[in-house]
């Protein structure tokens, strides 16, 4: 083998630092290539748990941090230099027998840290593994299930319901609701028995508590984020509008006064800083009803906030515990698993009963189903302690996974991340891999299987899932004991400040959370962070200010992702466009905001994310230089930027809206090349379509990534709409009241001839892959082929849409015959039509088998149903002829022959 004194290559660097990380990278080249054993310890920074389990010298923990940074060298500072950062300093000469020395000496390290045992485990992921075909699903083994937990559910709904209720609210002397406590040690099951009371409190037809709100408090928590959490599992509105917290704390003695309510505070933590914020937190409860409650989770007593009630969370039953093990570990493909049963019992002993630790490893064999992998689990004597056994799990994990779990510790603990936020993170640190360039496999598939991978383990819990038009909805957590895992392993690559700068900063984190705003003194030393990579601002921060913005953005220049929470930043600052490496730009801010992004904006050429919140509207100073953009991926704005020349994008992913104008660069031909596009996509306008080629040009069916599709004559982008709402405003008050201009006839009179608007959608044939499908304003009087199944197969460039599910007709009103519908279309679950002309349904309807709803809204001149398929689940009629509406109540008639046999009917 040679030396690794012989390896190390001289290279023109632009500082000393680079220097020592270069030589550090070269020494971690040299061992992946002759010591692959030893990357475990040198590539996994949880060195001192490996030192604690195996007896080793706690020196290799230095030498794994040092190992460490050389990794971060590698993967961080190389794009850099690709990004085209000038080279203008060499490596200065070094003594060689100095050099010889040194690393003679980290040669006699990695000769020990090879006898370390925990290096003779082989990781069950290889460098490629999450690349290959078998990638496992999304989701862990099985559906989320609770064990063991039913008495315990049972005594605590008991315990709520205790004291007789008595409807007077409470006063000043007496409060109206009552303490219960569950406490216990970290990742002992409070928080699943907690959510388990709740759902079955949720379930109770009676609804004796309503409203129940499941609060994660945390050790760090600020008031009024907690306020606006109760808000919103009261209203599903987080009322971001209010800000301060006398507005929060009326608004919520509105919503409660006179409720029997239940709240959950989950993992509540009591100490002397925190009594005065606790006591604005439950300042509004006293408006409820006498029966009301408030659950606790607490890891002592000391936090049960006088608790009447305190439950010590008790461990499961053994039988119970293994059955919960082999639940989340067992794969439902394997039939026979008599093999497995007495190998899980073994590894399920070694986890002493905790659930957490049951859960993580469960998911890990659960991905390695081979019977070997198993035996040599059941084998290890890690698995013994809880923090060993999450060690484990950790280290099955793909080194990439690692790297990105790793940076969830720059979030503060219980942080809410929402799945598609969190890959754009990920993407934009490059820590997704693309498996084969050759396939050009998306680097957004590979982030989300490292996600899923993450998730299946139990790394990533789902918190909650919400409808949302720009990303996935979903928010995931980490535990706790996971949470203290990450920072274990990403040791001071990330760096939190909760309040206010406590200690030195490590000069050179490369990522960075601000919690907590000092509007008086902004930390100097952030602004000497110049390895900076990640800059966020995870909360509300009311005050800052221009300056402070300014001088973060011009002294960080190594900014990859920057995401801020702020108020009133109705501006971005020109400097931005300095922050070269810059891939992902998150700003968050109060609704309703206008947003106006300087020019200097288009020189950020590596932007691959621009988000901002959904009914922001963005306005840009140099629109026309905004195609400059090559690499943005992802405009996530409900609205949309509207600028010329698009088409140049050809990377963009989310676009959600199109408007066709009648104007050089927004014509419908620039989404041409755009077929990357995925997720929604509204195209409006398209009026402004002048002929069939133009629409035939756009080549829609080629956007395979799309799953929803609206196609709308008329219409107009919001801005527009939002400054002729203005002048209307201005004409109210300067001149006198005139007869309202019917808005729907003046978008009939700027339509297209109805000839050309059939050619147009003839033209613009959905892709295969698209599930949900809406037609608006159409006034053509036939349909087109691809919906009737009627195209020539022998067209090379023909697709079906037989993948449809939610089918969508508004204001059709071109012709009175309804479209037949293809035989193609099996899989269609909602058909709704609303404000159409039609004179009857699509007489065709029966063969649609998997139709579940159908919804006719605002249709006049039906007055007769079709024969409907046999297992339609739910009719909307609202707003249609009065004799249809009739027909289908009165018993006996052929319409309400032909709806009875649905469960439910809506008829107004």
């Amino acid at each position: 083998m040679p030396q690794l004194a012989e390896l190390v290559v001289p290279v023109p660097l632009q500082s000393h630092q680079g220097l020592c990380y270069l030589l550090q990278g070269e020494l971690v080249g040299a061992m992946l290539a002759h010591h692959p054993s030893c990357f475990t310890i040198f590539g996994a920074e949880l060195v001192p748990n490996c030192a604690m389990h195996a007896g080793h010298p706690t020196q290799i923990s230095r030498v794994a941090a040092s190992f460490s940074r050389a990794l971060s060298f590698l993967h961080e500072e190389a794009p850099l230099l690709e990004d085209g950062i000038a080279v203008d300093s060499f490596m200065p000469t070094i003594a060689r027998w100095h050099l010889r020395k040194r690393i003679e000496e980290l040669e006699n390290v990695v000769t020990d840290a090879r006898k370390c045992p925990l290096l003779k485990q082989q990781s069950s992921s290889g460098w490629n593994d999450i690349g290959n075909m078998n990638r496992r699903s999304i989701t862990s083994s099985t559906t989320w299930k609770v064990f063991g937990r039913d008495r315990e559910r049972r005594m605590i709904q008991s315990m709520l319901r205790e004291e007789p209720d008595d409807r007077a609210p409470g006063t000043s002397s007496s409060k109206c609701y009552s303490v219960i406590c569950i406490h216990g040690i970290a990742g002992s099951g409070k928080t699943t028995l907690a959510q388990y009371v709740c759902d079955h409190e949720n379930k109770n037809k009676e609804k004796y508590f309503n409203p129940i709100m499941l609060i994660h408090v945390s050790e760090t928590f600020r008031v009024n984020d907690i306020l606006h959490d109760m808000l919103e599992a009261i209203t599903g509105d987080r009322h971001s509008d209010i800000s301060g917290c006398k507005a929060l704390q009326a608004k919520l003695v509105d919503k409660l006064s006179g409720t029997r309510f239940l709240l959950v505070l989950d993992d509540l933590w009591v100490n002397d800083e925190n009594h005065q914020d606790l006591e604005e937190i439950l300042s509004p409860f006293n408006v409820g009803k006498r029966g009301s409650r408030i659950l606790v989770t607490a890891r002592n007593k000391e936090a049960a906030l006088g608790a009447n009630n305190l439950i010590p969370i008790s461990n499961l039953d053994e039988e119970q515990y293994f059955s919960m093990f082999m639940h989340y570990a067992l794969d439902s493909t394997i039939f026979d698993d008599r093999k497995y049963i007495p190998i899980g019992r073994k590894i399920a002993k070694k986890l002493h009963r905790s659930p957490i630790a049951a859960v993580t490893v469960s998911g890990q064999l659960w991905r390695n189903p081979d019977i070997s992998f198993w035996e040599t689990a059941a084998k290890l004597d890690l698995l013994n302690k809880t923090k060993g056994a999450l060690w484990w799990s950790y280290q099955q994990l793909d080194v990439d996974v690692r790297r990105c779990f790793e940076y969830c510790n720059i979030f503060p603990r219980r942080y809410e991340l929402e799945r598609d936020t969190l890959v754009h993170m990920w993407i934009a640190q490059g820590f997704v891999k693309a498996i084969n360039a050759r396939e050009q496999e998306d680097v957004e598939d590979v982030g989300q299987d490292y996600f899923h991978d993450l998730h299946s383990c139990a790394f990533l819990q789902l918190k909650r899932k919400t409808s949302s038009d720009i990303d996935s909805g979903e928010y995931f957590t980490v535990h706790d004991l996971l949470h203290d895992l990450a920072e274990s392993v990403a040791g001071s690559d990330c760096v939190r400040i909760n309040r206010g700068v406590i200690g030195q900063i490590p000069k050179y984190v490369r990522h960075l959370c601000i919690e907590s705003y000092n509007e008086e003194a902004f930390p100097e030393q952030i602004l000497e962070l110049r390895n900076l990579s990640t800059l966020l601002m995870c909360y509300s921060v009311k005050k800052i200010s221009q300056d402070d913005f300014k001088c973060v953005l011009m002294h960080l220049k190594k900014l990859r992702v920057v995401q801020l929470d702020v108020q009133w930043l109705g501006r971005i600052p020109a400097c931005i466009g300095e922050l070269r490496h810059l891939r992902y730009l998150g700003i968050s801010t109060p609704p309703p905001c206008d947003m106006t992004l300087p020019t200097e904006v288009t020189k950020l050429y590596h932007l691959q994310v621009l988000s901002v919140p959904p009914n922001t509207l963005l306005h840009c100073s140099s629109e026309e230089k905004m195609s400059n953009l090559i690499n943005l991926r992802h405009m996530l704005t409900w609205y949309g930027l509207n600028f010329p020349n698009i088409g140049r994008l050809t990377s963009l992913q989310s676009l959600y809206h199109f408007y066709v104008k009648n104007e050089m660069g927004y014509e419908i031909q620039q989404l041409e090349h755009l077929n990357n596009l995925r997720g929604k996509l509204f195209i409006e306008c398209l009026e402004n379509v002048r002929s069939k080629e133009e629409a035939l040009q756009a080549r829609l069916a080629d956007k395979v990534h799309l799953t929803e599709l609206t196609l709308q004559w008329g219409g107009i982008d919001e801005i527009s709409r939002r400054k002729q709402s203005a002048i209307e405003e201005m004409r109210k008050v300067f001149f006198s009241p005139v007869t309202p201009v019917n808005v729907s006839e003046w978008k009939h009179h700027q339509r297209c001839p109805p000839e050309l608007q059939e050619e147009v959608l003839e033209a613009l044939r959905p892709p295969s892959q698209i599930t949900s499908l809406c037609i608006r304003n159409y006034d053509g009087r036939r349909y087109p082929r691809w919906l009737s199944g009627e195209q020539d197969t022998r067209d090379l460039n023909s697709t079906d849409v037989s993948h449809l599910q939610y089918l969508m007709f508004w204001d059709c009103n071109g012709s009175c015959i309804p479209p037949k519908i293809g035989k193609l279309f099996v899989h269609i679950f909602r058909l709704t039509v609303t404000g159409c002309s039609w004179t009857s349904l699509p007489d065709n309807l029966d063969h649609l088998e998997s139709l579940k709803e159908l919804n006719i809204q605002e249709c006049p001149n039906i007055e007769s149903l079709p024969q409907l398929p046999r297992f339609l689940k739910t009719l909307v009629l609202s707003q249609c002829n009065r004799s249809l509406t009739d027909s289908c109540r009165t018993k006996g008639h052929p319409n309400w022959q032909k709806i009875r046999h649905i469960t439910e009917k809506i008829i107004s």
